[in-house]
């Protein structure tokens, strides 16, 4: 059990948790980017097959993330992160040794999404609010600090190992990689669990939805993750268009990934000053500012600005959907809850880029893209604004939940 700091935070589990996020993001959502040529290139499997197995897994993450949520509200940190660190582990060795492409499809599949309905933040956050020391803003900001260099380390960590031994052997040691922090984590960081608490799936699922502002909240989220979606798919050539060359709306784009850091390390002040749901609206409205900024990116000077105001309004809703989460839902009930927005998130996220591609077709622009994802940022903010009204009513009948 650690001390927690004069700051209020609690750093050994949180840095641990740090890891657990790094290789878990790191291992497969952003190294798949990576392996798909090589794999493509080694088996002669069809790229759409592979792409589909990313696909697959990331649906999997996003509707087990509330089943994640409920079962470390149920069991804890030890058994959720346990379970994931061998079933994830195994799914991953036995698809990277797959000798077909369906093999390879569903057990990378089902790896991605034991990963990422075990490990992904919905977890790491709520477990930080609960070990982190008494100020969660404190802990859950420093968690998604660290995660922030998931893909700075293993981008070019996946790069270099495939030049060297090849893209099975990477994969493998990779994902063994995320599998082996979540056995650390499943051994040193340990939330109790109340068994006063210990409600079925849909009990609990019902009963957070059934928080007030709880359901705004989710609308919120999901209108923030169309946003974010549509811009990420749209950026390159939404500044392409506008007059910047390919390369240099590429590495713009990159440096927009890399001001997401800017966005996490003020909000300790930010919240201070605007409160949780103020600090989101704040979020919400750089989100959408970026969306419009983008089409007029023509110039280096824009594109920076685009890169930050962007930058800072999702790498601050990261952390803040953790810490209003805090907010919201019981502690007995913040891993479900977590949860439950997290796969709010996921699903908008999906249908993002639909909507943004039927607006160009219908419009004949790309611009059109981003007014759509402009739209939705600004309606996240409205969506939080209601959410916020009904934060002190939940305060006020927790006890009796």
């Amino acid at each position: 059990m650690s001390t927690p700091s004069p700051t209020g935070t609690s750093h050994l589990p949180v840095a641990i948790l740090g890891l657990i996020t790094i290789a878990v993001y790191g291992c497969w959502t952003y190294s798949f980017g990576v392996l798909l040529d090589p794999i493509v290139t080694d088996t002669g499997w069809s790229e759409l097959g592979i792409v589909t197995a990313f696909s697959v897994s990331a649906g999997i993450a996003g509707l087990g993330s509330m089943i994640g949520g409920w079962a470390l509200d149920r069991w804890g940190s030890r058994g959720v992160f346990g379970v994931a660190a061998i079933f994830g582990t195994i799914a991953f060795w036995a698809g990277a040794n797959a000798s077909t492409a369906t093999g390879f499809t569903v057990l990378s599949s089902l790896g991605g999404g034991v990963f990422g309905a075990l490990g992904f933040y919905h977890v790491t956050q709520t477990v930080a609010a609960r070990v982190g020391g008494p100020s969660p803003t404190r802990s859950i900001t420093a968690l998604t600090v660290w995660g922030a260099f998931a893909g700075a380390i293993y981008l070019p960590l996946t790069a270099w190992l495939i030049d060297l031994v090849g893209w099975r052997d990477t994969l493998t040691i990779i994902t063994a990689s995320a599998g082996a922090m979540l056995a650390i984590g499943a051994v040193s960081v340990a939330t109790d669990t109340d068994p006063q608490h210990r409600i079925t799936f849909l009990s609990g699922l019902g009963k957070s939805l059934a928080v007030p502002g709880a359901r705004w909240f989710m609308l919120a989220v999901g209108l923030a993750g169309i946003a974010i979606s549509v811009l990420v798919v749209y950026q390159v050539p939404l500044m392409t268009a506008a007059g910047l060359t390919l390369a240099t709306a590429s590495s713009i784009a990159g440096a927009r990934s890399i001001a997401q850091l800017l966005g996490r390390l003020p909000l300790a002040p930010i919240v201070g000053r605007l409160g949780a749901n103020g600090a989101m609206q704040l979020s919400f409205v750089a989100i959408a500012a970026g969306c419009l900024i983008v089409i007029i990116a023509g110039s280096v000077a824009m594109g920076v600005l685009f890169a930050v105001v962007a930058g800072f309004g999702i790498g601050s809703m990261s952390p803040l959907t953790g810490i209003n989460s805090v907010e919201l839902f019981p502690a007995a009930r913040l891993g479900v809850g977590r949860g439950t927005i997290a796969a709010a998130g996921s699903a908008a996220g999906a249908i993002g880029p639909l909507l943004g591609s039927g607006a160009v077709a219908l419009s004949g622009s790309r611009s059109a893209a981003a007014v759509v994802a402009a739209g939705a940022g600004f309606a996240a903010v409205w969506a939080m604004r209601l959410a916020g009204r009904h934060v002190e009513t939940r305060v006020g009948t927790q006890a009796s939940s």
